[in-house]
């Protein structure tokens, strides 16, 4: 009996986590010093001493978490970095679409010899705009959130599209 007791589920173990307000009060301070300190550390931005940029990371780190407490700062976060992984996932997909679509035109030679930056822009940005429409009809919450940055996305698809036109064939590779 004591043995069955004992035994745990992860379940169980997470339940209790939460109840204790592991999630909502260890793990937001800790993420947080963990990369105020490495910014504070590594760039020397106050002092050079590791105890003064601690001290300063803990005390900033707790003002953070007192004032995330009162005004749902958690929930701002979790929306941006939902939004964020969004276009970053909505950007790779037109990477990863556009590269294909250029390799296969470029193998097949039906891009014209010297035209490789402006056919190389055209296929980042359509594909941006294919993958944007995409994502932004997907159900639920999901869809909503990729239509509000889509705009961002579009933004950096253009970015990109721009930079393929300036800097090709300037790596001095193939």
């Amino acid at each position: 009996m004591a043995v069955e007791n004992l035994t745990m589920n992860i379940t169980t173990g997470v339940t209790q986590l939460q109840e204790i307000g592991f999630f909502n009060y260890v793990i937001p301070f800790g993420i947080f010093f963990a990369l105020l300190f490495g910014v504070l550390d590594k760039y020397k931005i106050i002092s050079k001493d590791k105890k003064i940029n601690a001290l300063i990371a803990v005390l900033m780190s707790a003002f953070v978490l007192l004032y995330a407490k009162t005004t749902n700062l958690e929930i701002f976060f979790m929306e941006f970095y939902a939004k964020m992984s969004i276009a970053m996932l909505i950007f790779l997909f037109a990477m990863t679409l556009s590269v294909f679509g250029f390799r296969a035109l470029k193998d097949n030679e039906v891009i014209p010899a010297g035209k490789e930056g402006v056919w190389s822009a055209v296929f980042l940005v359509s594909s941006v705009m294919i993958m944007n429409v995409a994502f932004s009809e997907a159900p639920g919450q999901l869809g909503i959130w990729a239509s509000e940055v889509s705009g961002i996305v579009l933004a950096f698809g253009i970015i990109g599209a721009i930079a393929s036109f300036a800097i090709k064939d300037k790596g001095g590779g193939s």
